[in-house]
């Protein structure tokens, strides 16, 4: 089996991992849940060699690993998928699956063979691949999870660690990757799994266990427990499920419109003349599986892609270019494109322009203030870090989340953009961005929120629409089901 036993880590003043135990057995599916900053990256770092403990040993079928050591876990059979994408992006999807297992043992690197061997391991995981030669770059978050997957399956492990791999799929894809870890499980692997989807570790994993400010809770099993006892391990009470109020807002004008926006891409049409009206007072939710033209619409509203064709306006006059600081968006890669990593997040707040003005005179910048503002969002968001002067790249994944909505609200837009906004974060975080975003809207904001998670947009928006193939249709009430809104992410609109 894999064991870990007292294992001990400390970054600084934190305590990220107080004397952990734990083991996974093979023919397993181990789930590993806890709130954000809870431990459970650490730990999974430590299992595949990426951190050095400060104590404990991890041994795997009675032979201890060297810490600290990739290269020793990966020889042994321990293959990790981490939560941020550690894909080359100036590279090919082809070369990079050729720096794992697809190419090892190679002298010269075929691509088509790379191809051909990645093209059947997608069959049967279910996967798309994307064109031939395609930059990571190019690619959107679900196509770089998928990679990452089947990269790290190629080493054929013993032991695969997987950081929150369905927080991307869409609902036509999960069914058939939980399947695959099921057949992994039957070849006598050893699967650990984090996850914050509570109802997905209840119906795949054999055992549980739960971390807590990086101690061990709690060990059990799906049949001894339930969401509501997992929740109350893991944040101490179940979060409130429902951030909609009781009854729908009164329209109060349309504070963002797309009209006939068209967006072109590598000479292809990625949004195909879409309109959407975004009032205020609401949260409008956009469904659709990753891949259909969402991301270049962020990008739009962002000002770094142009439109092609159609116009944008926010309270009826026309979007400024290339930055309108009326309307704040929150990307769904926080480490490419929300946060710099080797800034402090105090700096980090300050790219936003909005708040880099309201804290300026003359030209200069007010660093004092800008040190305050950044400690009082860190305590209202709950955003665990040693103080403004820590550095974006220490905090946990759902931190870094945490920070990208605080500065999104801080910046006072009209109109909040955000894309997958809850990837990565636990219930407890999840709860407290939705009701942030009401909180916006209730005060005369509007809301776009562009997600994968059908649960997340049922259960926060007030108005919601698809988006499939670059072409954008509203939704009746009727249709808001889980088993109608996944059709209608496929295309099937008629």
């Amino acid at each position: 089996m894999l064991s870990a036993q007292s294992i001990s880590k400390r970054f600084g003043a934190t305590l990220a991992l107080a004397g952990v135990s734990f083991t996974a057995l093979p023919g397993e599916i181990h789930a590993l849940l806890g709130e954000n900053g809870a431990g459970k990256t650490t730990l999974m770092n430590v299992l595949g060699g990426a951190i050095r403990a400060d104590a404990g040993v991890v041994t795997l079928y009675g032979r201890t690993l060297r810490s600290g050591s990739p290269a020793a876990a990966l020889a042994a059979g321990i293959s990790t998928v981490h939560q941020s994408s550690m894909l080359f992006e100036r590279m090919s999807w082809e070369e990079n699956l050729a720096l794992g297992g697809f190419g090892a043992a190679q002298a010269l690197i075929d691509l088509n063979a790379v191809a051909a061997r990645a093209a059947e391991l997608a069959g049967r995981l279910g996967f798309a691949l994307p064109p031939p030669r395609a930059l990571i770059e190019s690619r959107s978050v679900t196509e770089r999870v998928r990679l990452e997957v089947m990269r790290a399956l190629s080493f054929n492990p013993r032991v695969l660690i997987l950081d929150e791999p369905t927080a991307v799929l869409a609902p036509s894809e999960l069914g058939s990757f939980l399947g695959s870890l099921r057949k992994l499980r039957e070849e006598g692997r050893i699967v650990i799994l984090i996850t914050h989807k509570l109802r997905e570790a209840l119906a795949i994993a054999d055992r549980i266990t739960v971390l807590r400010r990086g101690e061990v809770v709690a060990e059990t099993t799906p049949a001894a427990t339930s969401e509501a006892k997992l929740a109350r391990l893991i944040v101490g009470e179940m979060p409130a499920h429902d951030a909609r109020p009781s009854a729908a807002p009164a329209p109060d004008g349309v504070a963002l419109e797309l009209d006939a926006l068209s967006v072109v891409r590598d000479g292809r049409r990625v949004l195909d003349g879409i309109h959407l009206a975004v009032r205020r007072g609401a949260i409008t939710g956009l469904a659709g599986v990753d891949g259909n033209g969402q991301a270049d619409l962020v990008e739009t509203l962002a000002g770094v892609r142009a439109a092609h064709s159609g116009a944008i306006r926010i309270g009826g006059a026309p979007m400024r270019t290339p930055y309108d600081e009326r309307l704040a968006v929150i990307p769904q890669n926080r480490d490419l494109d929300g946060l710099i990593l080797d800034m402090t997040l105090w700096e980090n707040l300050m790219l936003s322009a909005a708040i880099r003005k309201s804290l300026s005179a003359c030209g200069w910048l007010d660093r004092a203030a800008a040190s305050r503002q950044c400690a009082g969002l860190l305590e209202r968001f709950k955003i665990r870090a040693s103080g403004p002067n820590a550095h974006a790249a220490e905090l946990s994944g759902g931190n870094r989340q945490r920070l990208e909505v605080a500065r999104a609200l801080a910046a006072r837009p009209e109109v909040i953009v955000a894309h997958n906004v809850c990837r990565g974060l636990d219930l407890a975080a999840t709860a407290d961005v939705h009701r942030e975003l009401r909180e916006f809207a209730g005060s005369g904001g509007a809301v776009l929120l562009i997600s994968s998670d059908l649960d997340e947009l049922l259960t926060a928006c007030d108005e919601l629409a698809v988006i499939s193939g670059g072409r954008l249709r509203p939704t009746r009430t009727d249709e808001r089901t889980e088993e109608r809104l996944g059709l209608l992410m496929t295309g099937e609109w008629t």
